[in-house]
């Protein structure tokens, strides 16, 4: 990450501002939380391309540019799909970009143990374990919809 430091970071997070288009937020039960976030585009109500993974934990805080293609979209459902069926699965493996990876570590009633890691080209490798309510599929699901939606246009048919 090209921003990391010790102590939980506020800035940002905790903001009465809109909420911007995310293509996942996965937020810990006990704090922590992996976000990425996209950036305001000149088309209002459409998300530009380029956006920010933030990871923060109470020992690490990092931001880090991204971006994300339409075409990433159903790699990004094809790994909800993975983990709901309780498989790891990894997104964008061996991309140019952050890769995110994610391992259910247990489950039990109204909760999962997951550990999600995050991979950069460079030498960062990030891992961040949280307790997450059962719903954080379904929550993660939605946002994929959300933003599909508004870029249905620009997601290839074939």
């Amino acid at each position: 990450m090209r921003s990391i430091s010790a102590g939980p970071i506020t800035q940002g997070w905790n903001t009465k501002e809109p909420e911007r288009f995310a293509l996942l937020r996965i937020t810990g039960r006990h704090g922590g939380r992996v976000v990425v976030e996209l950036n305001d585009s000149y088309a209002p109500g459409i998300p530009d391309v380029k956006g920010q993974l933030l990871v923060n934990n109470d020992f690490v805080a990092g931001v880090l540019d991204t971006y994300v293609d339409p075409r990433d979209l159903a790699g990004w459902a094809h790994v909800l799909e993975e983990v709901a069926a309780g498989r790891d699965a990894v997104w964008r493996e061996a991309a140019r970009v952050a890769e995110i990876g994610i391992r259910l570590d247990w489950r039990e009633d109204d909760q999962d143990g997951i550990t999600v890691t995050i991979a950069d080209q460079q030498t960062t490798r990030l891992a961040i374990s949280l307790e997450v309510d059962r719903g954080w599929i379904d929550e993660q699901r939605d946002l994929l919809k959300r933003l599909g939606t508004v870029w249905a246009h620009l997601i290839p048919t074939d």
